[in-house]
């Protein structure tokens, strides 16, 4: 079997996929990554095969008015307001299909593939696949956000879809999803699921040596340059959350970007004893021995932290981030705190009682044991040979949430 990945080419929507490639290629099955030019090193340095399709496109500027106003305002935003934006709400995405469609399609016509995968923003993979007649397979990154968008997206895609000889529109669905989220952290959509017990993936790196035995908990902070980068702003955070966490009796690690880490350096006052900053990082290399996970919300970060079983706090900025949030905070495993609701009392009380409260606790593990005793990626592997062989055992839109039979 052939099997194309398709992703745009930004890191935290590619690392996701990198864990089913493997999987396939450990089965003998051929596996080709396919994104815009920029990915080529993240690819190969995943140990994947790579084609560069389409051209790069500068996503900052198209998504800068909306995120910095959302910092600036000090404030997320609710689906209920989004919804009433349409296909505006995909916008970005079309854009980068249109950037990538055509080349992704004449490579697929070129290296013929048997399935098309691809992360759920990427609407170039269900489009190629639909132009050379292959089955297209969503592999989600976590809790099914990027489903709500799904009633636009046909309005959204469909001259962009007639561009490529398509006169129906296209289930940007696809016939499946590769779900690695545990059941009571996922949303109920009628989508037909091929679970995938996660293993976390979040690029290559090196362990920036062991933390010192003090016997105090040790609390993990992520600083993701994602908010930064989009909205533009020099977002405070960071600096409250470290500054709050460090009056605590426990060692704070925080994987800081360089940029960010520069900034700290320069606070007044500057941080707290307790507080180490350490360069890029893959996020599961650090999870081992943490007592808790302290971050923004990214569909990644969520997962890579019930899959170690730690309680986690999210302080979300992002649409995505928050619904993330919500989402573990209904397990019990972890809490949220709002922009406007980011003070240091309150970041040092919702971190006292995820260390010291049980409950909490018992929630991670849950989540743990729930993803532990999820099919492993061989079986996931065995779920796409299926679909590759039937495409008609795929769902329909009526279908009941269920693994793929």
């Amino acid at each position: 079997m052939r099997v194309l990945f398709v992703t745009w080419a930004w890191p935290s929507h590619f690392l996701p996929l990198v864990q089913l490639a493997w999987a396939c290629r450990a089965a003998g099955h051929e596996v080709l990554v396919a994104s815009q030019p920029s990915l080529e090193g993240e690819a190969v340095g995943a140990g994947l095969p790579f084609a560069a399709v389409g051209r790069d496109l500068d996503i900052r500027p198209l998504v800068r008015p909306f995120f910095s106003r959302l910092v600036d305002e000090n404030r997320t935003v609710e689906w209920a307001e989004m919804r009433r934006w349409g296909t505006a709400n995909v916008h970005t995405y079309v854009l980068l299909a249109e950037a990538m469609a055509e080349d992704t399609t004449a490579l697929a016509r070129h290296w013929r593939p048997d399935l098309v995968v691809c992360e759920p923003t990427t609407y170039a993979g269900p489009l190629a696949a639909a132009a050379v007649g292959v089955p297209a397979v969503r592999q989600l990154w976590g809790a099914d956000y990027t489903y709500r968008t799904r009633e636009f997206e046909p309005d959204a895609l469909r001259e962009l879809a007639a561009r490529l000889g398509l006169t129906e529109d296209v289930e940007t669905l696809g016939v499946a999803s590769v779900d690695p989220c545990p059941p009571s952290l996922q949303t109920d959509a009628p989508v037909r699921r091929i679970p995938l017990r996660y293993a976390p993936f979040h690029g290559t790196g090196s362990l920036p040596g062991p933390p010192a035995g003090s016997g105090r908990p040790r609390i993990l902070v992520t600083g993701s340059s994602a908010v930064a980068e989009l909205s533009g702003r020099d977002v405070p955070d960071l600096p409250v959350l470290l500054r709050a966490l460090g009056t605590l009796d426990a060692d704070v690690v925080a994987v800081v970007p360089e940029r960010e880490r520069a900034r700290l350096r320069t606070l007044p006052g500057g941080l707290p004893d307790t507080v180490r900053l350490v360069g890029r990082t893959p996020l599961h290399l650090l999870l081992h021995g943490s007592d808790l996970l302290v971050h923004q919300g990214g569909g990644g970060s969520v997962l890579a932290g019930s899959a170690a079983g730690v309680p986690q706090l999210v302080a979300p900025r992002f649409p995505d981030h928050l619904f993330n949030a919500r989402q573990l905070a209904a397990t019990g495993a972890g809490l949220l705190l709002a922009p406007g609701a980011l003070r240091p009392d309150a970041v040092r009380e919702a971190a006292a009682a995820l260390l010291s409260g049980p409950d909490h606790r018992a929630a991670a593990q849950g989540l743990r044991h729930e993803i532990e005793a999820m099919p492993p990626a061989a079986a996931a592997v065995a779920g796409l040979e299926r679909v590759a062989h039937d495409p008609g055992r795929g769902p329909s839109m009526t279908s009941t949430t269920g693994e793929l039979p």
